[in-house]
């Protein structure tokens, strides 16, 4: 059934044609305005009926793949919360995840935007980090009752601390191209090697650590023999559909300690 509605669906514009021809056809060949008036009503209904059909399968099917990827997403959360000794989420019991639906984005772009189907009602703030099940998404900037705009990791400011368990931290940064950033500022005891994995690491009430990509290479520098790493982004920025805004429960306590601090 799946294959037909495919089907359907890519030549649909072969076959309403064809179907147009058809009619043509007839109503050449009946020449009294009766059945004129009748071929025009039957032409123009069945067209409308025709793409309503295949563009109501077409969002059932896609409806069915964005479901999916939730289902995948929230069992990798959960799967991550009962191993809490890995390094990217021994931190997860401390926030809520607020699941929102990216209703616009871009990443072609220098500095590309996503914007979010949920905001201040459900307790979305600026500030507040954004992830998926993968990995690492950006940051909210603002936000409206409904809505929220969240800076990306793929824009020149979207550059957050990351570290390589074990290896020491660095300064993350979108390289431009699709899928990839560099790792910087590494010191130089803590050579970065092919295949090690790269975490965010943010304050404590933007978001907890998360994996954010795979180290493919890295040059040392000869000025301060630092270490850059070229990193493979776990994260498809070219299709969104469905991410978690990460909401720090102890916000508020941490938030009065830091005011008599300062």
């Amino acid at each position: 059934m799946q294959q037909l509605v495919l089907f359907l669906t890519r030549y649909r514009n072969n076959l309403l044609l064809l179907a147009l021809l058809l009619l043509a056809v007839v109503r050449h060949s009946l020449k009294n305005q009766v059945s004129e008036h009748w071929l025009n009503s039957f032409g123009t209904q069945t067209s409308a009926k025709f793409s309503k059909l295949t563009n109501h399968w077409k969002s059932y099917w896609k409806l069915d793949e964005i479901n999916e990827e939730l289902a995948r997403e929230n069992a990798s959360l959960r799967a991550a919360l009962k191993h809490s000794n890995a390094p990217e989420f021994t931190a997860m019991s401390s926030y809520d995840f607020i699941p929102a639906r990216v209703v616009d984005y871009s990443y072609r772009k220098k500095n590309n935007y996503i914007l979010i189907n949920e905001g201040k009602k459900l307790g979305i703030h600026p500030g507040m980090g954004v992830i998926n099940g993968n990995g690492w998404i950006g940051t909210v900037i603002e936000s409206t009752p409904n809505y929220a705009y969240v800076l990306p990791f793929i824009h020149t400011k979207g550059d957050i601390g990351a570290r390589i368990n074990g290896k020491g931290l660095g300064q993350l940064s979108w390289s431009g191209k699709t899928g990839f950033a560099i790792l910087e500022d590494i010191e130089r005891e803590y050579q970065p090697a092919p295949g090690d994995s790269v975490y965010s690491f943010t304050r404590l009430e933007v978001a907890p650590p998360v994996l954010t990509g795979i180290v493919t290479s890295a040059t040392q520098s000869e000025e301060d023999l630092s270490w850059d790493a070229e990193v493979d982004l776990i994260s498809d920025f070219t299709s969104l559909n469905w991410i978690y805004v990460c909401r720090f429960k102890d916000k508020t306590e941490v938030d009065t300690l830091r005011s008599i601090i300062e």
